[in-house]
């Protein structure tokens, strides 16, 4: 849990235990009353980790599989000379007229 991440939990647990409004915890966070009211049902519900971001220590979605990562690795490694345009064809024999 990072610092700011218990510096909210702090806030929250003021306004659970109503010794501060929610108004003000809203203040105190930057936050609408209505985010305040949330987190803390959220709070209620599962404890510390409802300021915790959901998906941290979880590998994201959009990922590419290592395999295919591997393959487009070597597959530019491959194609890259350092030369461009006229020397890249003249290199590899390629007649396409992309590179003009």
């Amino acid at each position: 849990m990072t610092q700011a991440e218990r510096d909210r939990l702090v806030t929250l647990k003021k306004a659970k235990k109503r010794l501060i409004t929610q108004r003000e915890a809203a203040e105190e966070l930057d936050l609408t009353v209505r985010h305040v009211k949330r987190l803390l049902k959220a709070l209620k519900k599962r404890g510390d980790k409802a300021v915790i971001h959901g998906l941290r220590g979880r590998p994201s979605p959009h990922r590419i599989a290592e395999a295919c990562e591997r393959q487009a690795v070597k597959s530019c490694r491959i194609r890259s000379t350092g030369a461009s345009g006229r020397r890249w064809r003249a290199n590899t024999g390629a007649r396409s007229t992309a590179w003009r």
